[in-house]
C-alpha cells in the first residue's frame, strides 16, 4: 500500500543523514497521501540507512496502524494533529539539527536573515511555549499546532525543529533551510549585527520565489 509515498518518505529520512541533520534516529518524516488520507511515517527508534520502503509505517488520522511491520514513530500524534490543522500541507519533517536547535534551547525564533529563507520558509521560525520532557498531552500539541499558525514551521522548545510543506520533498527543503539560516545567523553575529528582512520584504520573496522557481510553473508569455 501506497508504495510510492513510502519510497519518498524514506529517501527525504535518508537524506536527513547526509545532510547532517540527524545523528542516529534523531528525526522523524511523515507525509499524507491527499486521496486516502493515510500518513505514511517512519518507524520509532531506527536508524534508517538499512532500511526499506516497507519498513515505513502507513497510519490514519486517528493514529490507526494500516500497513507496515514496525512501530511507528513516538510522536505520530504530533504529526497528525499538524496535518488535521493544516489541510493546505501534506508533508512535516522533523530533525533535532545543532544549529536550530541552539535557537530551540536559548528559547529565540530564528529570524529571516537571509532572501533564501524568505523565498522558502516565508518566515522566521517561533518556538513553542514550554519545555515538555513528558509524553505528549493535548495542551503540548496545541501549543505546537498554535505556533505553528499558518507558517511552515516552529522551534519545539529544548528539543528541534518542525518544517512543513506541500510535498514530503518541500518539508525537507524547508528544514535543510531552516538550519542553514540558523547557522547563518550565528556566524553573522560573531562579526556584527546582522540585517533581518522585514515582513514586506520576506513576503516579497516567497511570492517570487513561489511563482517563477522551478520546473512545473507554466510558461511565461
Amino acid at each position: 500500500m501506497l508504495k510510492e509515498l513510502r519510497e519518498r518518505v524514506l529517501k527525504v529520512a535518508w537524506k536527513l543523514r547526509e545532510y547532517d541533520l540527524i545523528v542516529m534516529a534523531g528525526g522523524t518524516v511523515a507525509a499524507r497521501d491527499p486521496e486516502s488520507g493515510y500518513v505514511v511515517i517512519t518507524p520509532s527508534g531506527m536508524e534508517y540507512d538499512d532500511l526499506t520502503w516497507e519498513d515505513m509505517c502507513v497510519i490514519d488520522m486517528n493514529l490507526a496502524r494500516i500497513d507496515g511491520k514496525r512501530r511507528p514513530s513516538i510522536a505520530s500524534d504530533m504529526f497528525t494533529e499538524i496535518l488535521k490543522a493544516r489541510p493546505d500541507l501534506h508533508a512535516v519533517t522533523h530533525s533535532h539539527s545543532r544549529y536550530a536547535t541552539a535557537f530551540a534551547c536559548i528559547n529565540r525564533e530564528i529570524p529571516v536573515t537571509t532572501t533564501t529563507h524568505g523565498n522558502l520558509v516565508g518566515g522566521p521560525v517561533p518556538c513553542t511555549s514550554w519545555v515538555h520532557p513528558d509524553p505528549h498531552t493535548p495542551e503540548y500539541l496545541a501549543d505546537i499546532v498554535k505556533t505553528i499558525g499558518n507558517g511552515n514551521a516552529c522551534n519545539i522548545r529544548n528539543h528541534g525543529v518542525l518544517a512543513c510543506g506541500c510535498t514530503v520533498e518541500e518539508s525537507l527543503e524547508n528544514l535543510i533551510t531552516i538550519e542553514v539560516t540558523a547557522y547563518i545567523t550565528f556566524i553573522a553575529e560573531q562579526m556584527g549585527k546582522p540585517y533581518i528582512l522585514t515582513p514586506e520584504e520576506t513576503r516579497r520573496a516567497y511570492d517570487f520565489c513561489k511563482s517563477s522557481v522551478g520546473q512545473d510553473l507554466p510558461e511565461k508569455k
